[in-house]
């Protein structure tokens, strides 16, 4: 039942308006005045006038009373109709999340301009009063929320695309957890090129169903793009090699440019061609020509570690065989054996300790030599049976005894033991890492058989595994820990970690300086967003897009409506306005004047 614009959502409330009637009847049967003769008083109303106006007065105010009361009353029976009115309520007007496209793609030529341009036009004009903006990109990255326009347009000015792959999906999802509970539209600029995660489509859905609003804005203007990209390195210290795959509708012939050296490729359509090549020491770009809309893959980086070998001195009376062969394994290494009391005089990388025949040991010998390592040298001190009687000086650990031994535990899990079996050890000697910067990295029987510690800026190891009380040296891993734990003293990267995809986490174990291909920051850790070769304090990195998805810049399907073409406009909603609280509150404000009009007059 409505009247006009008003409904009521209960007919049988009228019947409450029933209880005005007794007000009504009482307010009009009242006792009649009787009048009587007072002549000092007829004198005086008859000579003033008075008596009619003050009785007037007296009427007047008595209909005052009754109109309040016939208010208060009228509005509480007037609820029980639960009266409502409808109007249109704007459901994207308070919170405005905007996703913004920030990935590899986004780079693509669409004429004069890419397609993160027109995305970052159209995120400006649809900023409003209050701004949420999250990034897609590898990992979706919320950068501000609830930012004036202000604060956000002078962050869209100086915003650059980064080259990862997209997760636009994870950031819908994400938008949708930062209005969690509100009201709003996620308006989402891209070029649809998902690379992974959740479906965009199936996260516009979700966000649906909770009652947002999600506007898909697409930044591709309809024509196909020309592309050919590298989409992949295989790398390792010996040999490399890159794939370039054409994703045109017809046969391309490109240049492959490596350092100085080129090769022309020719490539079917939506075929993959590849090229290898021996891996150079250093640094090395790779490029592709001509030019096409998608320029970033046309371009890749390679890091690798220099030819020179790792020079070691081994200082020994008893060479070990099992330790030799396990250090001249990796081909990488220049070996020279001393014999005390004879010590090297020149300058080493690394310097191995073992089965010393103390008597031929010359006092001071390693006094002497711990100068080197605070150079820059790194010392590897291997137990023997007979260490606690040898004065190291400068070994990590204190030794005092020989215990029964146990199964080997890593703590430490790094580069020379991961993969690797250490199996137990029948007995050790009984070790004790000197002062808190000593490290334990592996221990059998609560005793410390693997500690490394720094000593100046060189490094200081105690390797704990005796030949007669261990059978690690028969184990298959026994040269690939010498092998890594060489490449780890001497900072000698294999090329596999010396590259990496863009989108990866950099962590290193102290902030240090590092040059990335736009500026230099300090940091111990680092998303490689950029690609690009990155200076660390100690090494070179490359960061590559490589990616088949990304490179793919034509997507099957257009979805949203192109930015030239899309309006932000309002999305309304009819919703009733109930009255039945606001009556209520009418209803107790003048019950207050009531009182307050009965305590004037005196009534009370």
């Amino acid at each position: 039942m409505h009247i006009g614009p008003l409904y009521f959502g209960s007919v049988v409330g009228f019947a409450a308006l029933l209880s005005l009637v007794p007000l009504i009847i009482l307010y009009f049967i009242k006792p009649s005045p009787k009048e009587m003769s007072i002549p000092s008083l007829m004198f005086f109303v008859k000579s003033t006038g008075s008596r009619k106006l003050t009785s007037f007065f007296r009427y007047f105010m008595k209909d005052w009373l009754f109109v309040l009361q016939f208010l208060v009353l009228f509005m509480l029976a007037f609820t029980f109709t639960q009266p409502f009115v409808y109007y249109q309520h704007d459901i994207t007007s308070e919170n405005t999340v905007i996703v913004l496209d920030v990935s590899a793609s986004s780079e693509t030529d669409e004429g004069t301009r890419t397609r993160f341009d027109y995305a970052l036009s159209k995120a400006k004009s649809s900023l409003g009063n209050s701004n949420t903006i999250i990034l897609a990109k590898d990992m979706p990255f919320l950068v501000m929320k609830e930012a004036s326009y202000s604060e956000a347009r002078d962050y869209l000015d100086d915003l650059k695309p980064k080259q990862t792959e997209t997760k636009l999906g994870e950031a819908i999802i994400l938008a949708g957890e930062v209005l969690a509970g509100k009201e709003g539209r996620v308006l989402v600029i891209s070029d649809f090129i998902n690379t992974g995660g959740q479906d965009p489509n199936t996260a516009k859905a979700v966000l649906e169903s909770k009652g947002l609003v999600v506007d898909f804005v697409n930044t591709m203007k309809g024509n196909k793009r020309n592309n050919v990209g590298i989409v992949n390195l295989d790398i390792d210290n010996v040999q490399t090699s890159i794939y370039v795959k054409n994703f045109n509708d017809k046969q391309e012939t490109v240049k492959l440019t490596v350092a100085s050296k080129s090769k022309e490729l020719v490539i079917p359509a939506k075929g993959t061609e590849s090229f290898s090549f021996t891996t150079p020491s250093g640094v090395t770009k790779i490029s592709l020509s001509p030019s096409d809309d998608f320029p970033v893959d046309n371009e890749a980086y390679l890091s690798a570690p220099s030819g020179d070998k790792i020079k070691i001195a081994f200082m020994t009376n008893n060479p070990s065989v099992f330790l030799q062969n396990a250090l001249e394994a990796s081909g990488e290494i220049e070996l020279e054996i001393f014999r005390p009391p004879l010590v090297p005089k020149d300058d080493f990388d690394i310097y191995i300790v073992a089965d010393l025949d103390k008597s031929k040991v010359l006092s001071g010998t390693f006094s002497d030599l711990e100068s080197k390592a605070k150079q820059g040298a790194s010392f590897v001190f291997c137990a023997q049976e007979d260490s606690e009687d040898i004065d190291y000086v400068f070994s990590p650990v204190d030794l005092e005894g020989r215990k029964d031994g146990g199964f080997v535990v890593v703590d430490q899990l790094n580069t020379f033991t991961k993969n690797v079996d250490f199996g137990s050890v029948e007995y050790l000697l009984n070790a004790e890492p000197k002062g808190d910067d000593a490290l334990t990295i592996a221990k059998a029987a609560d005793t410390s058989l693997l500690v490394v510690k720094p000593v100046g800026v060189g490094k200081s190891v105690y390797f704990g595994f005796l030949e007669q009380g261990s059978g690690f040296k028969f184990s298959p891993g026994y040269p690939i820990f010498w092998t890594e734990l060489i490449k780890y003293l001497a900072n000698k990267q294999d090329a596999t970690n010396l590259n990496f995809k863009t989108g990866a986490m950099l962590v290193l174990d102290k902030a240090q300086t590092i040059k990335t291909p736009s500026m230099k920051v300090k940091k111990a850790a680092l998303i490689l967003e950029e690609q690009g070769v990155y200076y660390l304090e100690d090494r070179a990195i490359t960061a590559n897009l490589l990616s088949d998805k990304e490179s793919d810049v034509n997507a099957e399907k257009v979805v949203g409506t192109k930015s030239v073409e899309y309006e932000l406009k309002p999305v309304k909603e009819k919703r009733a306005l109930n009255w039945a609280h606001y009556l209520l509150i009418i209803a107790l404000i003048l019950s207050f004047v009531e009182l307050w009009y009965v305590k004037m007059r005196g009534d009370l």
